[in-house]
Order: structure tokens, then sequence, then C-alpha cells
């Protein structure tokens, strides 16, 4: 099997490199348990041969650990899940792994939500604030609200300057264009392939 465009770019962007990998073993492995030891070694064999190493600074070419963080963002991001069991004999917990792609256009559509969500509370807050900032001190970029400014009697607290009117027009039409280009993304099916 093989990742879509559009789940091999999500991957990429969670994970890197590391993470795609993992997606085509977690995706192979469908009909059956795998560890997240089992997925790093069949990793280190696909590759084997063809110079990729994941581990420059290392003997190694894939670290187990490396394999488990990218698990765990993976399902950190929904994307994958696991069950744990201990281990009779040693006592330590056994993590097998699987997808949860067949969900990812409800995941995106969750992700989509919450991005608008942020924006529309950000617009709301720009547009319901006058911000002060000090000429001065332009490089901290300290944007205050006009009750803390006037906490301040207009001075900026670093260098003692004025404190003036900063027009934040261009944050505003800045953040309504991405909230309509966020609601104009429309996830479906389309991706699969």
């Amino acid at each position: 099997m093989s990742l879509n465009p559009f789940l091999r770019s999500l991957l990429y962007l969670i994970g890197g490199d590391v993470a795609i990998e993992v997606g085509i073993e977690l995706l192979n492995s469908e009909n059956e348990d795998i560890t997240d030891e089992d997925i790093t070694e069949n990793i280190k064999d696909r590759i084997e041969g063809k110079g990729i190493d994941f581990e420059p600074d290392d003997s190694d070419i894939l670290k187990l650990n490396t394999v488990r963080k990218t698990l765990y963002k993976l399902y950190s991001e929904k994307l994958a899940q696991f069950r744990r069991i201990r281990d009779k004999s040693t006592g330590w917990f056994i993590y097998y792994w699987w997808h949860e792609f067949d969900f990812l256009e409800s995941i995106l559509l969750e992700k989509k939500n919450y991005v608008q969500r942020k924006l529309r509370d950000r617009l709301q807050y720009e547009e319901n604030n006058y911000f002060f900032i000090c000429k001065a001190c332009e490089m901290s970029n300290m944007k205050y609200r006009f009750d803390e400014a006037f906490e301040l009697n207009f001075r900026c607290p670093e260098c003692g300057g004025p404190l003036e009117a900063q027009d934040n027009q261009k944050i505003i039409d800045f953040l309504k264009e991405k909230i309509v280009l966020n609601q104009n993304v429309t996830i479906s099916k389309e991706f699969e392939e």
C-alpha cells in the first residue's frame, strides 16, 4: 500500500520523513499487530542501502526512540492508536499500534474549525482594542492595550519613551482575509486515491 499525497503531506508536517515511513508501516500492517520495534526494523530493512539516514549524528540509521516519538506525535494528532499489554516475563509494556487514517477527513475538519475559531477570536480581540507601542523599542514588538498603556501613563516600561497609538487595520484586514480563505477550504474525500 502507499500513502495518498494528501496524507503524505500531513504526515510530513507532523513528523517529517520519519512520520511518512511510520505511516507506510502502519498501512502495511493493517491486518496484524505491529509494535514500535517491528515498525523500526521494517523501516530499516526497507531503506537499507538507499543512503537514507534519519540519525546523522549516530551510527544507527534509525533509532527506536525516534519511531516512538513519531508514533506519539501521530497519536496526539489522532492519526494512530495503540493498546498496551504487559509482558509477563519481563514486566515491560508492549505497545501495539495501528493507524486511524480512515478518520482523516474528520480530523482535518476539526483542525479547520479550530483554526477558524482562533482566527475569529483574534479578529475580535484586534477590533475591540486600541493598541499602543513604543517606536523607540519597536524591535521588541510589545503592544499595550489602552488600559495597560493608561496604567503606564503612556510611557514605555523599557526605555521611558512615549507610547503611541498603533493602527492595526492591516492586521484586521489580514485576519478577515484568512477567515474567508479558511471558510473556502473544502475537506472532502477528493484527496483519497
